[in-house]
């Protein structure tokens, strides 16, 4: 395949960094934008400049021979029946995180990606990111010798919806039904660091948590999630905390993001992600009482057009991109476990999450 031609199908707020990493990649191109409000896609094509066919209907995006790969970008609990359906159709499917709603779901996308010649992956920016990416570097080189522990940090502040990233009320409709949003932020945007923790340690093996449940079903704050990975002697800990009154300073949501992974010969910061709140260098090695500052790439975009440039180059390559199923199966069990543990109280395995 020379040219990989991509459907990006819902055109709300995350497309607009979903966008750039197609359209500068020499061997893709966005031939197809499909969104049920059709004023929306329309919109999408005019403020990055190109002619795509648009359709409402996702069916018509199956029907269409002249689409080899589609990037969805739907609330989560459509993404099982429509990867299920595109990669019946014979098209490549990366889907916005999460993989569905539950572990049966995942289940039921592996069966339908096994027997499907196309290739399968959820989009995950965060193991594209830049400064995570050197962070793993600077991890698997040895750099703060065997790492044993993992922090990261998620704080919310002002308003959910005030960012340049316009997001539409529906966006945040669907994500306040239990129905179709297993939890809050702790899920929505957890999955990220969860991803990350499989990336860098495994599958855990134990989880335990304290979520707050909040008035505002997204908020749950605070939150604190604590987890060991399987057959190391490596944990992790998540914190999440809303602050009202704080602005965050960043060009996306109002989220800020630090990580800190601890090994026994140094340490390593990861200082920004989404929000850029610490005048620091985005990536810092400790060894001893000496620093070393990296100054990658730090734009959130960024982890989105890596995320982009893999998933279409897997697909000329033929070579399987991250995150597959088996990785996203992982990593949902991670992310539903600190639930099931906070409301009763005991550690739970999220490896017999099944349902």
């Amino acid at each position: 395949m020379d040219r990989v031609r991509i459907a990006i199908v819902g055109c709300g707020a995350i497309s607009y960094v979903t966008f750039p990493g197609y359209l500068r990649h020499p061997r893709a191109e966005i031939t197809a934008l499909c969104d049920h409000v059709r004023e929306r896609a329309e919109e999408a094509a005019r403020r990055w400049g190109i002619s795509p066919r648009i359709y409402t209907d996702y069916d018509q995006v199956l029907a269409d021979s002249g689409i080899d790969a589609v990037e969805l970008l739907t609330p989560t609990h459509m993404h099982p029946d429509q990867s299920i359906a595109a990669l019946a159709a014979g098209k490549h499917v990366s889907t916005q995180k999460p993989i569905g709603p539950t572990v049966a779901d995942a289940d039921r996308v592996a069966a339908a990606a096994a027997g499907s010649a196309a290739m399968f992956r959820v989009t995950e920016n965060f193991l594209y990111y830049p400064p995570l990416v050197r962070a793993k570097e600077l991890i698997d080189s040895g750099a703060i010798g065997e790492m044993s522990s993992m922090r990261m940090r998620t704080f919310t502040g002002g308003d959910l919806a005030a960012s340049e990233m316009t997001i539409t009320e529906d966006a945040l409709e669907w994500r306040r039904v239990p129905a179709d949003n297993p939890g809050g932020l702790t899920y929505d945007s957890g999955w990220h660091k969860f991803a990350t923790a499989v990336w860098l340690g495994g599958e855990a093996e134990t989880v335990s948590a304290i979520i707050t449940r909040t008035e505002d079903f997204m908020i749950e704050s605070p939150t604190a999630v604590i987890w060991k990975h399987a057959g190391r002697d490596l944990v992790g800990i998540l914190e999440c905390v809303y602050a009202p009154g704080m602005q965050i300073r960043g060009r996306y949501y109002p989220v800020d993001d630090f990580f800190e992974f601890q090994g026994s010969e140094g340490s390593i910061w990861v200082t920004r992600c989404t929000g850029e709140m610490h005048d620091l260098p985005p990536v810092m090695l400790f060894r001893g009482t000496d620093s070393r500052s990296f100054n990658v790439p730090s734009d959130w975009v960024e982890g989105f057009n890596g995320a982009a440039a893999a998933f279409v180059d897997g697909i000329i390559s033929g070579e399987q991109q991250m995150m597959d199923t088996a990785m996203s199966r992982a990593t949902l069990q991670l992310t539903l476990a600190p639930y099931l543990a906070s409301d009763s109280g005991a550690a739970v395995d999220p490896r017999t999450i099944t349902e």
